[in-house]
């Protein structure tokens, strides 16, 4: 059946999941850490006589509008037929993801910066996003800054970390799968790319997968640490035998999506390791902890500082090894543990955290997009 809407704003958007307006849908939305936003985001344009589809819908050719533009979620597949063949305009280009995952899009920003008005982006994008867009910094969109209280704290465990069991650009080489070669081989392909990409940029170059491990690896074999989160119970690849065994002695499995903050509030502290170091990138993994009323021990974005007050966490920089934290941790008072607590429930009542709220970020997107439908760049 075909659909006719006075104002259209095409989601392009290339995840599975998220296809078949399935992006608009709240519950499922909320399931994937910060996409919830575009749902909600699709509910607060629809106030203003504004509808939504995604991108794959569009081009099925049932829909149709009296003014159509495109909110781009980085490039895809359909951003050249959106974009040049069917001639719509571009406004906004979001990404929240980590340079050294959508190591292509960062790449290609020179020329693709210059395909929409706006682009909301991690800080560190600003130099490579050299197009006539206008930029703007992504703040990454958490839905409820609201403190959770915790365990007493002489109840909780000491230490835990929340990660999937995954690598930067394919490495170690994957596993190739002689039932499936040609899926094997552009694994490879896709995994050797990346090596060059990353051997030619120097903000490719700063992947904290390892550090995890070798955290992991520190912390698995000593008494009250646990590590959680999806894929650990499978063998983990390039590890040692000892790296190894830390993992099966302190894995506790996976954690749904709705309890992580919950489970978090019965540790003293949570090793908060973002996916890279790169400026301003700030994701939900430090605020999963202040709200869960945890002490972050963050590596991450190198400018954490400027966003997040430096009593509300633990920098890793500040020590020299896996040792010196841990004497560091076991030994924190109570009282000093109060101080950072006291920070962090502080921080989340203030103007600079509501930066970081998904209310904050729709506001944003709709404000770029109902002006774009009003004639204003």
């Amino acid at each position: 059946m075909r659909k006719h809407y006075h104002r259209l704003v095409v989601y392009d958007i290339d995840y599975p999941p998220f296809l078949e307006n399935r992006a608009f849908d709240i519950e499922l939305m909320r399931q994937y850490p910060g996409a919830g936003a575009i749902a909600v985001l699709a509910k607060r344009l629809e106030e203003s006589g504004v509808s939504m589809a995604t991108s794959d819908m569009y081009l099925a050719g049932d829909i149709t509008a009296d003014e159509t533009v495109v909110l781009g979620n980085e490039v895809t597949r359909y951003t050249r037929a959106l974009l040049f063949d069917r001639g719509l305009k571009g406004v906004v280009c979001v990404s929240g993801e980590s340079p050294i995952i959508a190591w292509g899009f960062y790449t290609g920003l020179p020329e693709t910066s210059s395909w929409y008005d706006h682009l909301v982006l991690f800080p560190g994008a600003r130099d490579l996003a050299t197009g006539t867009g206008t930029f703007h910094e992504f703040r990454w969109p958490y839905p409820d800054l609201t403190p959770h209280p915790g365990k007493a704290w002489d109840e909780r465990s000491l230490l835990a970390i929340v990660s999937g069991n995954k690598r930067a650009f394919g490495w170690p080489r994957p596993a190739f799968d002689l039932a499936h070669p040609k899926v094997s081989a552009g694994r490879w392909y896709r995994a050797a790319q990346a090596r060059v990409a990353q051997r030619q940029n120097p903000w490719m170059q700063s992947e904290l997968y390892l550090e995890r491990l070798a955290a992991i690896r520190h912390f698995g074999g000593t008494d009250g640490f646990d590590l959680y989160g999806r894929g650990w119970e499978l063998p983990t690849s390039g590890v040692d035998a000892a790296a190894q065994s830390a993992i099966d002695r302190s894995y506790r499995g996976e954690i749904p999506p709705h309890d992580k903050v919950d489970v978090l509030g019965d540790y003293r502290f949570s090793l908060c390791f973002e996916n890279t170091a790169f400026p301003g990138y700030i994701t939900e993994k430090i605020f999963d902890c202040l709200v869960g009323g945890t002490i972050p021990v963050y590596l991450g974005a190198p400018d954490i500082a400027d966003y997040v007050p430096p009593e509300a966490y633990i920098d890793f920089r500040e020590f020299g090894d896996y040792p010196s934290l841990e004497s560091h941790l076991r030994g924190m008072s109570n009282a000093e543990a109060e101080r950072h607590l006291s920070s962090a429930r502080e921080f989340l009542g203030s103007d600079s955290a509501k930066a970081f709220t998904e209310a904050a970020y729709v506001e944003l997107l709709a404000r770029l997009l109902l002006g774009a439908f009003e004639g204003q760049r």
